[in-house]
């Protein structure tokens, strides 16, 4: 039976992955933790692993849908809440000056989703092999460390307050996450 739930997550977690990467907006990083609180530290490294293949799968889809039909596809990702036409210049300024692998690259670090570099990436010339890679590469460390860092926390706050109290607190945090994210960043 743990072996089903963990096949289970898994599944979920590459799902997450693939979704967020095209028009989802919550982030894989919920359920990588959720993972961690529930499984460890072990089957966190595992599900963030398939979930970066995940979001690569479906930032190739973003890529192959922009490479067809740019306007749709970026009608599309600007109609996914907090994203903006500001925040796809800027990526796409940063594609323009730092190369697109560096850009992409980076791009986590600066809010911007992954899905808006996936769909410029064609046009700023990525080879689609090697953007898929970069895609994998630039998503892996923070699921690493969100999904690693919450199952330490989680088996930290276990024996003060029992697991359900830590999964509870974990859905308070992911809500108070998304209010403030929604709330601060501009779309």
């Amino acid at each position: 039976m743990n072996t089903i739930r963990q096949h289970a997550l898994d599944i979920a977690a590459f799902i997450w992955g693939v979704a967020e990467a095209t028009l989802f907006f919550f982030v894989p990083d919920v359920i990588l933790s959720y993972i961690g609180v529930k499984r460890g530290v072990k089957a966190t490294v595992r599900a963030s692993m398939i979930a970066a293949v995940g979001a690569g799968i479906g930032g190739a889809f973003m890529y192959l849908w922009s490479a067809v039909d740019f306007v749709a596809a970026r009608d599309a990702v600007l109609a996914v809440p907090a994203i903006s036409d500001d925040m796809a210049a800027r990526a796409r300024d940063a594609m323009s000056e730092q190369g697109w692998f560096v850009a992409s690259l980076l791009g986590p670090l600066s809010s911007t989703p992954y899905k808006v570099f996936a769909i410029l990436a064609p046009q700023a010339g990525a080879p689609l092999p090697l953007f898929m890679l970069a895609s994998v590469i630039a998503r892996l460390p923070r699921f690493l460390v969100v999904g690693c860092g919450v199952a330490l926390i989680g088996r930290w706050l276990e024996p003060r307050i029992g697991t359900e109290r830590v999964v509870w607190v974990l859905v308070g945090a992911w809500i108070v996450f998304y209010i403030a994210f929604f709330a601060l960043v501009p779309s």
